[in-house]
C-alpha cells in the first residue's frame, strides 16, 4: 500500500513534536512492508530520501516559509494567512505529485503552508483521504486557540474568517484522527469532518530508548524540554522556581526561544540564579537521562505533547498543567501529578507530591498504549478501511 503523507514540516526541519511523530510513523510503516512518501514545505523544491523513505519538499509560493514564521515580521502575516487558507499557488504541485505518485491513501497531518485544499485535490482522484489532527490549525490561524494568555472558548471573528474555508474542505475526509480526544472533540464541536465516518483518538508512537542509564547527581533536577515561550509557560515555572528557598533542586531548560530576543530577555532575567541552567538544544537520550522529573508547563490546550511519552519511556516522572490532552495519559500518584497553574498554591503542593514520589521510588509507567508497532498497526487498519476503484486497499 502507497501512502502520501503530508506534514508541514519534516527532518531536518523539525520545530515541535509533530515533525518527530510523522517521522516515525512513516518509517515505521516502510518497516511494516508498506510505501510511505512524504511531502512537506521547504524554502526550495527538491526531491530526498530520509531513511530510506522519500520525501517531496515543495515551496509552497505564499509570501515566506512557515518554518521562519516566528522571525518574520508582524504585518506580513495576515496575507500570509490569508493565502494559506486556500493556497491556489500550490494547488498545481500538490496535484502534480498526487498523479505521479497515485498513492491508494493520502494521510494529512498538519497542513500550514499547503492549506486543506489538499483534501479537496485528492478527492478529485477518487483517494481516501485520513486526517491527524496535531494542532489547531484548522480552528484558528496561529494553531493555538490562545490569545493574551488565555485559551480561547470560541472562534473570535478573525478565526472564522480564516478558518471558514478549511471548516468547508473538511467534507473530503474520509477518517479524522485526533492524537487526543480533546483536540478531537473540540473540532467535532465546531462542526468540521461532518462526512468522517471514522472519528478515533490514536496517541503518538514512542520508539523504545536505546540507553536508559540515569547520571546520578545530588540535586534533584527538574527538566523543561521544548520551544521556550509564554504560552509554552516557561515564564510561569521559571518566576515560581525562582522564589523557591531549597537548594538541592536544579531547574534544566532544554530548547530555543520562540523568538532570538525572547531567548535573551529569559537568561538576562534568570541566569543570575545558579540553579537555573539554559542547556539549548541536546539528544533526546542526553535530556532524560540527566533529568529527574519533567515539567510541562503548557498554559495552552497542548494537544499531545511528545517530551510527555519521552520522558516515561526513559522512566522519568512528570508534573503537568491540566491543560488540553495532557491529563489523558497522566495518572496522579503512578506516574506523575497534574495540576492547575490557575489555582494558586497548586504547583508547589503537586511539586512535593512529585518529589516524594520520585525520593520513594514508587511509580510506574505503562507505555503499551503508545508503543510504536500498536500505533502503526492501528493507522494500517483505518487505511485500509474503506474501497478505492472497486478493490480493497492493502
Amino acid at each position: 500500500m502507497k501512502i502520501l503523507i503530508f506534514n508541514t514540516l519534516y527532518y531536518p526541519n523539525q520545530i515541535g513534536g509533530a515533525e518527530k511523530s510523522a517521522q516515525l510513523l512513516s518509517e515505521g510503516l516502510l518497516s511494516f512492508g508498506h510505501e510511505p512518501v512524504v511531502v512537506c514545505t521547504s524554502d526550495k523544491d527538491y526531491v530526498d530520501y530520509v531513511n530510506g523513505v522519500k520525501v517531496y519538499y515543495i515551496d509552497t509560493n505564499n509570501i515566506y516559509w512557515s518554518y521562519n514564521a516566528k522571525e518574520e515580521k508582524s504585518y506580513k502575516k495576515p496575507l500570509w494567512h490569508f493565502i494559506d487558507s486556500y493556497n491556489i499557488f500550490a494547488k498545481n504541485k500538490i496535484e502534480k505529485i498526487i498523479k505521479y505518485e497515485k498513492p491508494d491513501v493520502v494521510h494529512t497531518n498538519n497542513l500550514a503552508g499547503f492549506s486543506d485544499i489538499v483534501w479537496k485535490i485528492a478527492k478529485k482522484y477518487d483517494i481516501r483521504v485520513v486526517h491527524t489532527l496535531r494542532d489547531y490549525y484548522q480552528l484558528c490561524p496561529r494553531s493555538t486557540m490562545f490569545k493574551d494568555g488565555v485559551n480561547c472558548a470560541t472562534q473570535c471573528s478573525v478565526c472564522k474568517v480564516y478558518a471558514t474555508p478549511r471548516k468547508i474542505l473538511s467534507k473530503y475526509v474520509d477518517a479524522v484522527v485526533g492524537v487526543s480526544q480533546f483536540i478531537l472533540n473540540k473540532h467535532i464541536s465546531f462542526g468540521y469532518f461532518k462526512n468522517a465516518k471514522t472519528k478515533i483518538n490514536i496517541f503518538n508512537p514512542v520508539p523504545t530508548p536505546k540507553n536508559t542509564n540515569k547520571t546520578t547527581s545530588s540535586t534533584i533536577r527538574l527538566g523543561l524540554v521544548g520551544m521556550l515561550s509564554k504560552y509554552k509557560g516557561t515564564e510561569f515555572v521559571l518566576e515560581k522556581f525562582s522564589k523557591m528557598t531549597t537548594t538541592n533542586i536544579e531547574l534544566h531548560l532544554y530548547g530555543k526561544g520562540v523568538t532570538k530576543q525572547y531567548e535573551i530577555e529569559l537568561k538576562d532575567k534568570y541566569l543570575k540564579n545558579k540553579n537555573i541552567k539554559f542547556q539549548g538544544f541536546k539528544p533526546v537520550e542526553e535530556i532524560y537521562n540527566n533529568i529527574d522529573i519533567l515539567i510541562i508547563s503548557s498554559l495552552w490546550h497542548e494537544p499531545f505533547p511528545r517530551t510527555l511519552i519521552e520522558s516515561m519511556s526513559y522512566k522519568t516522572l512528570v508534573l503537568a498543567t491540566n491543560r488540553g490532552g495532557t491529563p489523558e495519559m497522566i495518572t496522579n500518584g503512578k506516574n506523575g501529578y497534574i495540576f492547575d497553574p490557575d489555582i494558586d498554591g497548586d504547583f508547589e503542593e503537586k511539586l512535593e507530591l512529585v518529589l516524594q514520589m520520585y525520593k520513594n521510588g514508587k511509580f510506574e509507567f505503562d507505555l503499551s498504549a503508545f508503543s510504536f508497532n500498536h500505533i502503526v498497526g492501528k493507522y494500517i487498519r483505518m487505511y485500509n478501511i474503506g474501497k478505492r476503484n472497486g478493490k480493497d486497499i492493502k
